[in-house]
């Protein structure tokens, strides 16, 4: 299990920001700036637990599974677990949840960042069900911080 959240780095964070200080951020690759001009594709789904109920609350990311794709804004789910995201096309994408500042990523085969979902510009897929197994962020939440 591996866990990423804003207090995951916090020992860390000063050295970080000093190191980046100086630097910039990389120039997107011709082929990013390319795709970055296509119609977006809209996917759109659910998160439910193992039972199948709807968690609401959570943030849902497309994980871009090829370097020429950005990263898109997160979607919150609703009552009913549902989210609606805007992705770059075209391209690959995989999932990634976010809860309380944590982002999960386990070896199950029904993790999130395992569902595989290929856009074509302007594209709607809908129906993408993920699951979120609370427990491993509990674990993560309870886990000792190094200081």
């Amino acid at each position: 299990m591996k866990a990423f959240g804003r207090g995951t780095w916090s020992a860390a964070a000063p050295l970080l920001v000093a190191a980046t200080a100086c630097v910039t951020a990389p120039l997107p690759t011709d082929e990013a700036v390319r795709r970055s001009a296509n119609p977006p594709a809209i996917v759109e789904g659910r998160v439910s637990d193992p039972e199948g109920r709807p968690v609401s609350g959570v943030a849902v990311w497309g994980l871009p599974r090829d370097k020429d794709l950005g990263w898109s804004d997160p979607s919150v789910t609703d009552g009913a677990g549902r989210f609606r995201l805007s992705l770059v096309t075209p391209g690959a994408y995989g999932f990634l949840i976010s809860w309380k500042g944590i982002t999960i990523v386990t070896p199950r085969a029904d993790d999130p960042s395992r569902t595989l979902v290929l856009i074509s510009p302007g594209d709607r897929k809908s129906g993408v069900a993920l699951v979120f197994r609370r427990e491993e962020w509990d674990r993560a939440l309870l886990a000792p911080r190094s200081p």
